[in-house]
């Protein structure tokens, strides 16, 4: 935080300035004690009100105390102190600004010093308080900025260097499919480095996403759909496949997207048990969303595994492709749920947002 020299060399002191406002507090309270017992003689009341303003007195002197032991920097405790000044000053302006009013006004205003002493300092308490969250979630904000920072240059740094390898695979695969007879080997090198830049890409557009970079925005899924299906059905060639997906699917996502299908339509052929699975995908509008319907004629999905089956960390290696579909949609304002798939199976379905009307 950006302050000016004088604030710097205040902040240095910032405790002790709380506890010279907790001092303040104390000697004026006193100070008002005693000329109350001057009017009023020694009574219960001045004695209570005294008690409640060296009560508000210490807890300025115990927000002092914490701050000197904080491991606040030096800049956030002087928002600290600053808060609990603007809440002094605030209050205690307010409760000033009431007993002039009623003066104005002809009346007799008595215990005036109490009401501002107690809104005074109980205001400095407060904004002290509030002053501590408020740095803290600073901190916290900036700490996180920082970790994004690290997150994406170590994504970028990552992404280069293995998109490079990935290309420089597929490169000399093509120069040896054009000198070699026999082909056998290459064609599973050339679909695996092909899978990694693709990877790759998928990669990129989720590190944008999740740093923030990428919003969802209207975009049609109906192509992207079919292109995951497609590469379903090279990957699995005994698999079969129905799909009855319309045109012109518009959904507030990014182009991460695409996880969700591929994670899906895999998990619909690696967990199912017949030799020769079939997958079901099907998408459909309503006023307000894109259901989109990934059905298999699998084993299907225990009722108590259902319960908790979006339960898993993304950073997990037992469900990761479900919690990534699920921090997806989350991130786009949609849902996803599994149902039993009839007559035998699971389906998975994902709700989109549709983009608001124009």
């Amino acid at each position: 935080m950006d302050v000016p020299a004088w604030e710097r060399r205040l902040a240095g002191h910032a405790p002790s300035l709380l506890a010279i406002l907790g001092g303040v507090v104390a000697v004026v309270s006193l100070a008002n004690f005693f000329r109350d017992v001057e009017t009023l003689g020694l009574g219960v009341f001045p004695t209570v009100s005294l008690g409640l303003c060296l009560l508000l007195s210490v807890g300025l002197l115990g927000l002092s105390h914490w701050l000197a032991g904080s491991d606040l920097p030096l800049a956030d405790a002087w928002t600290v102190v600053r808060w609990s000044l603007g809440g002094m000053i605030g209050f205690g302006t307010l409760a000033a600004l009431t007993v002039g009013i009623r003066l104005a006004e002809g009346r007799t205003v008595d215990g005036a010093a109490l009401g501002i002493i107690v809104m005074g300092s109980g205001g400095g308490i407060g904004g002290g308080v509030a002053g501590i969250y408020y740095a803290r979630a600073n901190r916290a904000a900036r700490d996180a900025d920082h970790r994004r920072d690290a997150l994406v240059f170590l994504n970028s740094h990552l992404r280069h260097n293995v998109l490079n390898a990935a290309q420089v695979i597929q490169g000399y695969a093509t120069l040896l499919d054009e000198r070699v007879d026999d082909v056998t080997y290459l064609a599973p090198i050339e679909r695996r480095s092909a899978a990694i830049a693709s990877l790759i890409d998928d990669m990129r557009e989720l590190a944008d996403l999740f740093s923030g970079e990428r919003t969802p925005a209207p975009m049609d899924i109906s192509t992207g759909i079919l292109r995951e299906v497609e590469a379903a059905r090279s990957a699995h060639e005994a698999a079969t496949f129905e799909v009855d997906v319309p045109p012109e699917l518009y959904v507030m996502a990014t182009g991460a997207v695409s996880a969700v299908f591929a994670n899906l339509i895999r998990n619909a052929i690696e967990h199912n048990d017949r030799a020769e699975p079939t997958v079901f995908v099907s998408a459909e509008r309503t006023p307000r969303t894109v259901a989109v319907r990934i059905a298999d004629d699998g084993p299907g999905i225990r009722d108590d595994v259902k319960t908790h089956l979006f339960d898993s960390a993304i950073e997990s290696g037992e469900g990761r492709g479900i919690a990534l579909v699920k921090t997806l949609m989350n991130h786009y304002g949609g849902d996803v749920s599994v149902r039993d798939n009839d007559p035998r199976g699971t389906e998975v379905v994902v709700e989109f947002r549709r983009p608001p009307p124009e």
